[in-house]
């Protein structure tokens, strides 16, 4: 994932480093390996521009930033909502909503979610913006219920599901299942080629009968902009459904919502 320095570093993280160099556990240089050995590795890219520091001067900068988000304005909240919508309301519909943050993409995007389908439909908005700008995309998904949607897919579109699905079938293992899926999932829903967002799947979701599912649902871009949402990225769930969201324009809590992502990458809980 792409960083801004210290903006898309987490307070928790933050305070962690902090107790370290209080403690006198972390000590210069900053390097990748001090780092790692105190279960900050995660910071190594963050804190680059800092490694010439000493342990005081890198406190102060860290009560710096600290102390610039303690009076900060507040997050601003916005009500997004699928569904009938008959009264005055202040809600931005989802079906609307999700192209327009897609479009505003210029670094990173964040996808999770449980359930996808008419990717031709949902994603041209952030495949135009990875084409217009340097936008690296990850998309974590549940490769059960993917599976299913493909196979919906497909018999929409007159496509052999037995022919598609073999790879799959040859299996030998839930990541070679899983990736078999992701492959699906770039020739179904993601007719656009090239450049394409980066998969990640829990092996777990890939068993034929899973007590796991990936089922959180949201959206951050450029590590600023966040969507978190009841709404699956499929037709239904975008445009028929009753669902309800809440957009976020909060850097910092983009941060802590990239770093749980990035923890299950880190520690091979989801692969690609």
């Amino acid at each position: 994932m792409t960083t801004l320095g210290l903006s898309t570093v987490a307070d928790a993280d933050l305070q962690a480093l902090i107790t370290t160099l209080d403690r006198g556990d972390l000590r210069p240089p900053f390097n990748a390996a001090s780092l790692q050995s105190r279960g900050l590795g995660h910071l190594h890219g963050a804190l680059a521009p800092f490694h010439g520091l000493d342990g005081v001067a890198l406190r102060a900068v860290i009560d710096v930033v600290l102390a610039e988000r303690r009076h900060r304005h507040a997050p601003t909240l916005t009500l997004v909502w699928t569904g009938d919508d008959p009264g005055i309301s202040h809600s931005r519909h989802t079906r609307i909503f999700l192209p327009e943050l897609f479009a505003r993409a210029r670094e990173h995007v964040l996808v999770a979610g449980y359930s996808f389908d008419h990717g031709a439909e949902l994603f041209p908005a952030l495949y135009q913006a990875m084409v217009d700008n340097p936008v690296t995309a990850e998309f974590f998904v549940d490769a059960n219920q993917l599976v299913e949607r493909l196979k919906q897919a497909a018999r929409a579109e007159g496509r052999d599901w037995n022919l598609l699905a073999a790879p799959m079938n040859r299996a030998q293992s839930t990541v070679e299942r899983g990736r078999a899926a992701v492959a699906l999932f770039y020739t179904l829903m993601w007719p656009f080629g090239d450049p394409k967002p980066k998969v990640y799947f829990d092996p777990r979701t890939a068993e034929r009968i899973s007590a796991v599912s990936l089922h959180a649902k949201c959206v951050v871009i450029d590590h600023h902009y966040t969507l978190i949402t009841s709404a699956n990225f499929t037709d239904r769930g975008q445009t028929r459904n009753i669902e309800a969201g809440v957009a976020i324009d909060d850097r910092a809590f983009a941060a802590s919502l990239e770093r749980q992502w990035a923890n299950l990458v880190d520690g091979g809980i989801v692969v690609s």
